[in-house]
């Protein structure tokens, strides 16, 4: 696939290797259909089809964004894992690679910040060519927190690459899906 950026988003040329990435047993590859016009919603999800992921949410886009959204009052964490090694964590807000970690939510356990279920990882304006791996992990049960449906977007030059499904169990980690850009 090669994407060209929607206005608004750097220009940039990113090719990935496969048309879609892989994704691990339990992960649903969801059919989320968007609608041109339509105002986001703040879901980890393109509903206005312009190729960015939540835009107007106060969170950042890029050549590559990577955006997690749950429904639960859990604490549950995005992990992206560069070509180089380094994985974008909430204690690890940024890569030498150029990534970023803009928003890390904590569901109910921080009921006071906006958008408590979005957490968002972003490489402007060039990510690194190589294998990116996406893993949610279940930190921490607030409210009335338990199994919790995970949804990951992934915006690759402008365009959404795939929207990916994940149950997670209290204390659980798991690979959503791996790609490779070139």
């Amino acid at each position: 696939m090669v994407a060209s950026a929607p206005t608004g988003v750097p220009t940039v040329r990113v090719e990935a290797l496969e048309v879609s990435p892989r994704v691990d047993s339990g992960v649903t590859v969801a059919q989320h259909a968007c609608d041109a016009g339509a105002p986001e919603q703040c879901n980890a999800l393109d509903d206005d089809c312009d190729g960015v992921i939540d835009d107007g949410c106060g969170y950042a886009s890029g050549a590559l964004q990577i955006t997690l959204g749950w429904n639960s009052g859990a604490d549950v964490d995005l992990y992206v894992t560069d070509p180089g090694g380094q994985t974008l964590m909430y204690k690890a807000r940024s890569s030498s690679s150029g990534g970023q970690m803009d928003h890390d939510a904590r569901g109910e356990c921080r009921p006071e910040q906006a958008h408590t279920q979005i957490e968002n990882v972003f490489w402007a304006p060039k990510p690194p060519s190589g294998q990116y791996r996406v893993e949610v992990g279940y930190w921490a049960p607030c409210g009335d927190a338990g199994e919790t449906q995970t949804t990951v977007s992934i915006a690759v030059g402008g365009r959404v690459l795939g929207v990916y499904g994940y149950t997670l169990q209290p204390e659980e980690r798991a690979t959503v899906a791996t790609f490779t850009l070139r």
